[in-house]
């Protein structure tokens, strides 16, 4: 019972997400599907799943490759209380896919690397997003930041090629911060 209602939660917000976008539901899942299909193809790259549900809800993920031909893929979801989420990925053709619902919601990525395709949900209370991104080529970002003291700063630093970066922010405190240079 608990796996259907995360489930109509995560399409709900997967729908709001698809109004602004363009993208449905159904696609999103697909592309998380696709994710998964893409890391057993990749042979023994690097996968992580989380889900975490109440209280002090905390994560941090490593994922380093130096093989061309393997992923990083993160998925993550946390639902009530702290929802504390810290990420670095270094390699090619890193994915993740982060959905934070209720209270502190605080999520950082440390990003190094090529064909990257990244994509955040926060929904209620604190939700802060702070990414650092360096020397990479293939960049898309979806952000997203619904109800509450919503915050985010992006670092872009060195040379970024390639990049793609769609950012939704809807009611109460909304504050966004980009800062870019080129070493």
């Amino acid at each position: 019972m608990k796996f259907f209602l995360k489930f109509a939660l995560i399409t709900i917000l997967l729908f709001a997400a698809s109004l602004i976008f363009a993208q449905t539901p159904e696609d999103f899942l697909q592309e998380s599907s696709l994710l998964l299909e893409q890391e057993i193809n990749a042979q023994n790259g690097n996968q992580t799943v989380i889900q975490q549900e109440g209280r002090r809800n905390e994560s941090e993920i490593v994922q380093t490759l130096t093989d061309k031909e393997k992923a990083n893929i993160a998925q993550l979801l946390q639902s009530g209380d702290f929802n504390l989420a810290i990420v670095r990925q270094e390699g090619q053709a890193n994915k993740l896919a982060l959905v934070q619902q209720g209270s502190n919601n605080y999520y950082e990525l440390d990003l190094i690397g090529s064909n990257n395709k990244i994509g955040i949900i926060q929904q209620g209370n604190d939700n802060k997003i702070v990414q650092k991104i360096n020397q990479v080529d293939g960049l898309n970002i979806e952000l997203i930041q619904i109800g509450n003291d919503n915050e985010i700063v992006q670092i872009l630093e060195g040379n970024i090629e390639n990049k793609e970066i769609k950012i939704i922010q809807e009611g109460d405190g909304l504050r966004l911060q980009i800062e870019q240079s080129k070493l």
